[in-house]
């Protein structure tokens, strides 16, 4: 029997309680210390939560790009065109996986954490104006509200890492730029900032579960 309207937003609000719950509870544990059985689980299950999170925002962030190019860039050569600045150019983000692999836990954790703040404004802004795009976008707009409240559990999740290593978390970010092409009243120039902003939110999808990944093995086997 197919599920209600109602039923499907509870389970998912209780879901989201859920992640909530499991964010609080961690042990605090110093990066790259001896750490007792209970704590080593602790970790082990927030980092568990947060790649699943990260696996799921990722996928969704390719269902957004193939569904935006599908819908609105076809035949219109984006993908030939100079791309636009993304959100997180100004970060010194590593350029490889073995860069990431060398970078200090915490380290890495600030920046990520800095990565997954900066996108705050521009999803923000991309759902307010995506329903102004023509056609019917909300199976597009659905995506992007769906990646926007993965973005924020991954936040508040990378928030709590850091807090029970020890470790501050860094909330410093530039402000976007890009929300005058979003609003251009030429139709090529909206469309193609869409384009652009999106092929930007799945790259840095890839690379926030690279960081995890890395992050999980250097954190829970000590590989410091």
């Amino acid at each position: 029997m197919p599920l209600s309207l109602t039923q499907i937003f509870s389970s998912r609000a209780l879901l989201l309680v859920s992640y909530l719950l499991l964010w609080e509870n961690v042990t605090c544990a110093p990066t790259c210390v001896k750490r007792d059985g209970d704590t080593q689980k602790s970790l082990r299950r927030l980092f568990t939560l947060a790649t699943f999170i990260s696996q799921n925002t990722g996928r969704q962030a390719a269902n957004l790009f193939t569904k935006f190019d599908k819908q609105y860039a076809q035949g219109k050569r984006y993908n030939e065109r100079i791309p636009d600045n993304c959100p997180t150019d100004f970060l010194d983000t590593p350029e490889n996986k073995n860069q990431v692999l060398e970078s200090k836990p915490e380290v890495l954790l600030k920046l990520l954490c800095k990565l997954l703040y900066s996108w705050t404004d521009p999803l923000h802004h991309l759902v307010e104006e995506m329903s102004a795009m023509p056609g019917d976008p909300n199976a597009i707009l659905s995506e992007a509200r769906a990646i926007q409240g993965r973005v924020g559990q991954l936040i508040l999740g990378v928030k709590t890492i850091l807090r029970e290593i020890g470790e501050k978390n860094d909330e410093s970010y530039l402000v976007w730029s890009g929300l005058s092409s979003l609003k251009s009243s030429n139709e090529d120039v909206r469309c193609f900032a869409f384009y652009n902003l999106i092929r930007c939110l799945l790259r840095d999808s890839r690379r926030v579960n690279t960081f995890l990944e890395v992050l999980k093995y250097q954190i829970i086997q000590d590989k410091c």
